[in-house]
C-alpha cells in the first residue's frame, strides 16, 4: 500500500515564505503538518522567529528518519534530540534549560504509514474520510473568549473594525495570559497543561493517537490556520475566506486569539495536505 498526494497548499499569513511558521513533510513513510508557535516574546534566534526555527528542525528531523517502524515515543525523542543539538550550536541550550518558556515550540500531526496511525501533539487537525480529529486545549478557549469579550466592548465604545485590524488591543489584553501558558506546556500536574514539541520531555500518554481504519482512503492533515477543515482544499479555502470577510477580527463566527491584520493574507499561517492510501 502506497501513498499518493492529492492536494497541497502552504501559505503564510504574510506574503513572505521566510516568515511562515507552518511546514509539512510528505514521503513514503510519514506525512506531517508542523505548526510553529506564534512569537509572543518578540525574540529572534539567528534572525528567525522561534516558531520558524522549531518548524524547520522538526521538518528536517522527520525527513531524515530512515526507520519506518519508529513509534511515536522514539520519533518525539529523535526530534527533541535534534532540537537540543541546534540549541547547543546556537549557544542557547543552557539558557533554555533554565527557562523553558523561551524555547521554540511547535504543534505536530504526523501520519505513520507503518503503524497506520496519526499522532497529534498540539492543535494540528486531521480528517479521515471526512471524520474530524482535533486535539484542542482548554486554555485556547479561555484566551479566545477573553479577547472576543474585550474587542466586542471596544466596538461598543466606538472603536472601528478597521482600526482594530491595525492595532489589535484584544491581543494586547490577552498577551500576558498567552505568555503565562508557556509555564504550563508539557505540564502533567495542571488542569490547563498541554503538550508541544520544544526539545524537552513530553508526557507520551497525552499525545493523541488515532488509528486509521484499514478501509480508510483519504486523509487530510492541516494546521489550525483553517478554522473549519473540509474534505477538499477548495471547500476549506472557501470557508476560510467567508470568515475573513464576515468576521475579520475572529471574535464572533470563529473565536481566536488573533485576527486578520491589515496587509496580511489571513489571520494565521496555514498548511493543507490531502493524500490517499493506495492498494
Amino acid at each position: 500500500m502506497g501513498l499518493r498526494l492529492i492536494e497541497l497548499f502552504h501559505q503564510g499569513k504574510k506574503d513572505r515564505e521566510d516568515l511562515c511558521e507552518d511546514m509539512y513533510v510528505f514521503n513514503d513513510h510519514f506525512v506531517a503538518v508542523i505548526d510553529g508557535a506564534t512569537n509572543v516574546w518578540g525574540t529572534r534566534i539567528k534572525g528567525k522567529t522561534p516558531g520558524r526555527l522549531a518548524a524547520e528542525v522538526i521538518k528536517s528531523s522527520i525527513e531524515s528518519i530512515s526507520d519506518e517502524k519508529i513509534g511515536v515515543e522514539d520519533l518525539i525523542s529523535y526530534i527533541n534530540t535534534d532540537l537540543k543539538k541546534v540549541y547547543h550550536e546556537y549557544g542557547i541550550l543552557e539558557d533554555l534549560q533554565k527557562n523553558r518558556t523561551l524555547a521554540p515550540t511547535a504543534s505536530l500531526a504526523v501520519y505513520s504509514h507503518f503503524h497506520q496511525e496519526i499522532w497529534q501533539i498540539g492543535d494540528c487537525q486531521a480528517l479521515i474520510d471526512g471524520q474530524m480529529y482535533k486535539h484542542e486545549k482548554e486554555i485556547d478557549f479561555i484566551t479566545a473568549n477573553a479577547r472576543s469579550l474585550f474587542l466586542e466592548a471596544e466596538l461598543k465604545k466606538g472603536v472601528t473594525i478597521e482600526s482594530l485590524m491595525v492595532e489589535d488591543t484584544g491581543w494586547e489584553f490577552i498577551k500576558p495570559l498567552i505568555q503565562q501558558q508557556y509555564y504550563l506546556q508539557n505540564e502533567t500536574n495542571s488542569q490547563y497543561g498541554f503538550e508541544v514539541i520544544d526539545g524537552f520531555d513530553i508526557h507520551i500518554p497525552q499525545v493523541k493517537r488515532v488509528k486509521v481504519p484499514a478501509n480508510a482512503k483519504e486523509i487530510v492533515l492541516a494546521s489550525d490556520g483553517y478554522p473549519f477543515l473540509k474534505p477538499t482544499l477548495e471547500k476549506s479555502e472557501a470557508r476560510l475566506q467567508e470568515i475573513l470577510k464576515n468576521d475579520p477580527l475572529c471574535i464572533w463566527e470563529y473565536k481566536c486569539t488573533k485576527g486578520l491584520q491589515k496587509g496580511n493574507i489571513s489571520f494565521d499561517d496555514r498548511v493543507y495536505l490531502r493524500f490517499e492510501r493506495q492498494d
